[in-house]
């Protein structure tokens, strides 16, 4: 009886992708990077662009990263503004990311003026909130919530250019620095890993 023998070709189609699979899998490519936790967003509520209220619980169960700035603002905010927006474009198709700008002036920066500068920024108005609200809010959100210094050489609301990133649970998993780009690469990497957690 005559013994038919698999191809050598069909072997090798077989055999390289569980090859390549194995060989990923031992580098580690399959497995997200723990991150620290730096504790449990504060509950706040604010105002978005809109005048509709956000609070903590409106963004439950999204992983959001946070910025500072002020429309007037001709130094740091055009820089934290352009990373914010490379990284928002990045994750656009995203259900469950949300990119969060916070004005650290909101005696000018109402919701009018706040939906203008969003304009100007072409900012998706489902996926990027612009928040104002009352001072003292805005500062227990930045000291108490997200944990970023907020005042100093008697400066009372400091701008700061790192971006906070927030898990789905609300808790802070990492800050970056608008101004270094390799910051900029890891806040990406490191939201989309959070993402893959979302539900």
């Amino acid at each position: 009886m005559k013994i038919k023998t698999v191809p050598a070709l069909v072997l090798s189609l077989v055999a390289m992708p569980v090859i390549a699979i194995s060989f990923l899998a031992w580098k580690g490519s399959f497995q997200t990077k723990e991150l620290k936790n730096f504790g449990e967003v504060a509950p706040f509520k604010l105002t978005d662009r809109s005048g509709k209220e956000i609070t903590l619980e409106t963004l439950r169960g999204k992983v959001w990263v946070a910025n500072f700035i002020f429309t007037s603002c001709k130094s740091q905010c055009p820089l934290i503004m352009m990373e914010a927006q490379k990284v928002s474009k990045a994750l656009l198709f995203k259900d469950n990311f949300r990119m969060v700008s916070i004005t650290i002036d909101p005696m000018t920066d109402n919701s009018e003026r706040l939906n203008k500068y969003a304009d100007e920024w072409k900012a998706d108005p489902f996926k990027w909130l612009f928040l104002t609200g009352k001072f003292e809010d805005i500062k227990a959100l930045m000291h108490d919530g997200l944990k970023v210094p907020t005042e100093v050489e008697g400066v009372e609301l400091m701008h700061s250019a790192k971006l906070v990133l927030v898990d789905h649970l609300s808790r802070i998993r990492g800050y970056y620095d608008a101004e270094d780009s390799k910051d900029m690469k890891k806040l990406l990497r490191d939201s989309k890993d959070l993402l893959k957690k979302a539900f």
